[in-house]
């Protein structure tokens, strides 16, 4: 698209210039351009109508496009030259040139300039007030110029001009070939100037979305930043709850300058209007550091410091500016509109970044507090449970008669707190250790954890296979072991078995206690799914078990102890794969 020019003074001839261009928009532009420097314009849409309008008025130029509708440029300016009363007329064509048979048409019509499009308002401006004020001498009658025959292209052309005509068209063709070359270079140049700062934006957003912990992406994405842009040093701030001071979190050097200026820019005041801008309105910095521009007292001490500019950049999350990142270089930069462009996507995903930043380090405070409530639960809790535990087993042997009942319904809630208390501490190990399997000796696994249970009748035959588990292993033998006895009561019987089915292990726990029906069949290892006996529990054990048994690569699920009488019992069954 052309440029805009700017107005020269008043020539002081008023020329009259024909358009002929069917595109609305680039006869407007044109137009604007000339009539800036002070040409009166007339617009013609094809080259029959303009023919017209020169028969009513002769213009001392005819600029036109050569692709138009009903009459093109070449045809125009044909008719143009082969006419006595308007061969004299100047006349430009305008075309893409891109095909050497461009050149050899616009010879042939007798077009006197040629311009390549786009083309610049300068260079248009310049080659119209060269034709207009370069005197023309009397045209030739085409009886007194031989036409010139050439072929190019597999095409014969003939071309009626003297040959200063041919040479000026020929030298204007080349200097418009030489311009679109330039054109193209600079073009090429943008082009790679552009993907290199678009790899830039790339490295920081990759890194922005990396796994390094909080502080450590802070200070990498900083440093990277520094490095790509070409600044030596840089800051990032975060701004407090109040809003009243921006506090520097992170500081790079990209090589050691000065040891004190890290001190100087370790906190922004926002009372100062050049802060408030920036961390309230969100207008950023580009400062260059010149004797010229009048300086605040943060601008004269990076100046003596060393410094030749620096930007200040606000980053912003969900529209909220949330900190700011300052860059500074020894370097002048002269902070480009792309530079500036890029500098501003960068601060965007910085900000990004520094807002997941801060979200991880709210999460990390939450999780470590949690696990502070845990250390509390499972420590200090069970410590008590267990020394309350204690003393009622002692106080229950003295006690008689209904005392020795309501003694069991409190050592019986205790009980299950502990319980409660171990399968949260299960849960998180199962969340926080992530440990790969490993070969486990079931046959160990299943005798140590029956000698919890001395007061349950448990059948066990042992086994020999050794299977693909962790340390949590025990904990499923605990709660299915424990979720029987506590359904079969005194006389509850449980029976451990170990097979093979479908190449992997086949482990049974069963019990002759009240069953599990056909609808809970399903519904057991869902997460607190309870029982409708008065005995049900929390339902937290069985959803761990389900977890880990899943965990190992095996399935869980629940059937009869004797197939189609639920009464009479309940079979837990569950697969767990071979070690090699």
């Amino acid at each position: 698209m052309p440029l805009t020019s700017r107005p020269d003074k008043q020539t002081d001839k008023q020329y009259y210039i024909l358009i002929v261009e069917d595109t609305r928009l680039q006869a407007e532009i044109l137009k604007d351009i000339l009539q800036k420097r002070n040409y009166t314009i007339a617009v013609a849409d094809n080259g029959k109508k303009a023919l017209e309008l020169v028969i009513q008025k002769k213009p001392d130029l005819i600029i036109s496009d050569v692709i138009m509708p009903v009459m093109n440029g070449y045809d125009l300016c044909k008719e143009i030259k082969k006419n006595e009363h308007t061969r004299d007329i100047p006349l430009i064509l305008l075309t893409a040139l891109s095909d050497p048979k461009d050149v050899a048409l616009a010879l042939q019509s007798g077009a006197d300039n040629f311009i390549t499009k786009p083309y610049q308002a300068d260079y248009i401006l310049r080659q119209v007030k060269t034709i207009l004020e370069t005197p023309r001498d009397q045209p030739n009658t085409s009886l007194e110029i031989k036409p010139v025959k050439f072929s190019h292209g597999g095409q014969t052309y003939l071309i009626s001009m003297d040959r200063p005509k041919i040479l000026d068209f020929l030298l204007s063709a080349y200097e418009a070939a030489v311009m679109q070359h330039l054109e193209f270079q600079r073009s090429q140049s943008d082009l790679r100037s552009m993907n290199e700062k678009i790899n830039h934006l790339n490295q920081i957003i990759s890194l922005s979305n990396s796994s390094l912990k909080p502080d450590a992406l802070l200070e990498g994405i900083l440093h990277k930043t520094l490095s790509l842009e070409g600044f030596e040093m840089g800051g990032l701030y975060l701004l407090n709850a109040e809003k009243s001071e921006a506090t520097l979190e992170c500081y790079q050097e990209t090589t050691p300058l000065y040891s004190d200026l890290q001190v100087f820019i370790g906190a922004l005041n926002l009372n100062d209007s050049s802060h408030q801008e920036l961390f309230i309105q969100g207008i950023p910095q580009f400062v260059i550091l010149d004797d010229n521009v009048h300086m605040d007292r943060n601008s004269i001490i990076l100046k003596e410091l060393g410094a030749k500019c620096y930007v200040m950049l606000p980053l912003m999350s969900a529209s909220e500016v949330i900190g700011a990142i300052s860059l500074i270089s020894t370097r002048k930069h002269d902070f480009s509109n792309q530079e500036k462009s890029l500098l501003l996507s960068i601060s965007t995903e910085i900000g990004n970044a520094v807002q997941k930043t801060l979200l991880l380090k709210r999460l990390e405070d939450a999780n470590d507090e949690t696990n502070l409530y845990l250390d509390i639960m499972t420590h200090d809790i069970n410590n008590a449970n267990t020394g309350a535990l204690g003393f009622l087993e002692m106080l229950a042997e003295k006690l008689e008669g209904d005392n020795i009942k309501f003694a069991d319904i409190v050592l019986n809630s205790i009980n299950q707190s502990i319980e409660i208390i171990r399968n949260v501490s299960t849960i998180r190990k199962m969340h926080e250790q992530k440990a790969a399997l490993r070969p486990v000796n079931l046959d160990d696994v299943i005798r140590n954890e029956i000698l919890h249970f001395s007061n349950t009748k448990i059948h066990y035959s042992g086994t020999e296979v050794v299977v693909l588990a962790d340390d949590l292993l025990g904990q499923v033998f605990t709660n299915l072991i424990g979720n029987s006895s506590k359904f079969c009561g005194e006389n509850g019987e449980i029976t451990i078995s170990v097979g093979e089915k479908d190449n992997n292990i086949l482990v049974t726990v069963s019990d002759n206690g009240p069953g599990i029906s056909n609808e809970m069949k399903p519904q057991i290892f869902d997460r607190f799914r309870k029982g409708k006996g008065k005995k049900s529990g929390k339902g937290l054990g069985l959803f761990i078990t389900r977890h880990l048994v899943e965990g190992y690569g095996g399935r869980i699920w629940a059937e009869d102890r004797v197939p189609g009488h639920q009464d009479q019992g309940a079979a837990i069954h569950f697969t767990m794969k071979l070690a090699d």
